[in-house]
């Protein structure tokens, strides 16, 4: 009921009516309607009644919103979830970066610059797909694909990242280990048991850094699938039958 200035503005704008419009058939001025919608004076029960005649739709919507008005309004908490897991993400990168190339500079070794690129990078670029679609959706509102092959579509490009990030792990706790032992005399100071695994490793993780874009195209493909919202709409319709089945 908090939101009950928004859903008056929201119904409002779906009618296509202006405040002014909207206080006419009201018989009040623009501004009572203004302090409606912001919050600063809220309508009694007759005047609520009033609202929804004029806007052809019930008390109950503006008490409560349409589900359009919360579907809406869950988009636009998802967009910036991920717009802030991005810009984390991204932040925690260039701060890193900057120590990195201090270390670069200072010691001659490029391997924790290396380590940040095939890990920190590649995550604020899958988050960076993932937001930008996002956001292009909510703008088109357009909604993921909903298919009988999009789950498993989903879980096996999951299970591909996955699998990528299990194999990237030794060679980048050898890195590190590495990097610490140059740096401050501690670790086993080289690549243990090199050759085989451990240089196949090595240029894949060179090749995640240098093909650092492919994963904004994962991270976007990665909503287009359902991610999370597969999830979030497996939920509803799971609350949705219980409701159904509760009322009958």
């Amino acid at each position: 009921m908090r939101d009950i200035g928004k859903n008056i503005k929201e119904l409002r704008c779906s009618r296509g009516l202006t405040q002014e419009e909207l206080g006419e058939r009201l018989h009040v001025t623009r501004q009572t309607v203004s302090n409606y919608e912001t919050g600063r004076t809220r309508p009694d029960i007759d005047m609520l009644l009033d609202i929804a005649a004029a806007l052809d739709g019930d008390v109950n919507s503006l008490l409560y919103g349409t589900p359009q008005m919360e579907d809406r309004r869950r988009e636009y908490r998802r967009l910036a979830l991920s717009l802030g897991i991005f810009l984390a993400l991204f932040i925690c990168y260039m701060l890193l970066r900057q120590e990195t190339l201090k270390i670069q500079a200072a010691y001659f070794i490029v391997l924790p610059a290396l380590l940040l690129n095939c890990t920190l990078r590649p995550m604020y670029m899958l988050a960076l797909g993932w937001a930008a679609v996002q956001g292009l959706a909510v703008v088109l509102r357009a909604k993921p694909l909903d298919r009988p092959w999009v789950k498993h579509a989903r879980r096996c490009l999951l299970g591909l990242i996955g699998a990528v990030a299990l194999l990237l792990l030794p060679v980048c706790i050898q890195m590190a280990t590495v990097s610490l032992s140059s740096i401050y005399g501690v670790g086993p100071g080289a690549f243990l048991g090199q050759g085989g695994y451990v240089d196949t490793a090595v240029y894949m993780a060179m090749a995640v850094a240098a093909c650092y874009y492919v994963y904004a195209a994962l991270g976007a493909a990665l909503w287009i699938l359902g991610f999370p919202a597969g999830r979030n709409n497996a939920g509803e319709g799971k609350d949705g039958a219980e409701n159904s089945g509760a009322s009958t």
